[in-house]
């Protein structure tokens, strides 16, 4: 652990003092998944959840200057993850009352005080561990279609099942994962 700080820390001083486009390249690989899957979470679309973690990206690289100011990278990262999905869903769909968005919102203010960072961090793991923690068939068809953009067809042929299964699976894989993390209002499938 003590290593990977101290490899974050020479990268964040890479990038702030030398602008090394190379030390943010090693930057977005180290945490490119992990925020991936905390965005895709809440904007529920590979391509939107791609599009809000390249655009955190981006704003590091421009405020690389600032960067050695920053304590804690992984609380800065997943909070800007967490703060730019939730404005990407805002500016999609209106938010309902009782919608996951509305009380992620409003249980995480856009202030990042240190409980906002907890918050983030545990929701960030909690993501994590459930998806981890599926039965291997839903954790698979759920990544397919979540992760890797697949169509329903396109998983039943892959894996040889009916389409029938995977719909099954991935309703299978939903509600589980609702539950894991305490999601009490309707999830989409598709």
């Amino acid at each position: 652990m003590k290593n990977h700080t101290q490899n974050i820390d020479f990268l964040i001083r890479r990038l702030s003092v030398d602008s090394d486009e190379r030390a943010l390249d090693e930057l977005f690989h180290i945490y490119y998944d992990r925020l991936l899957t905390a965005s895709f979470v809440l904007v529920k679309s590979k391509d939107l959840a791609e599009e809000v973690v390249a655009d955190v990206f981006y704003q590091v690289w421009q405020n690389r200057a600032k960067l050695q100011d920053v304590k804690n990278l992984d609380n800065y990262l997943f909070i800007s993850v967490k703060n730019r999905s939730l404005n990407c869903i805002n500016k999609e769909q209106k938010v309902g009352k009782d919608s996951i968005d509305e009380k992620v919102s409003n249980k995480l203010s856009e202030d990042n005080t240190a409980e906002d960072v907890i918050i983030a961090k545990e929701l960030q793991d909690k993501i994590t561990h459930s998806i981890e923690s599926l039965p291997p068939k839903c954790k698979e068809v759920f990544l397919l279609i979540r992760f890797e953009g697949m169509k329903y067809k396109e998983v039943a042929e892959k894996l040889k099942v009916s389409v029938n299964t995977v719909d099954t699976q991935m309703g299978i894989a939903i509600k589980k994962l609702a539950e894991m993390i305490g999601y009490k209002g309707k999830m989409k499938k598709r």
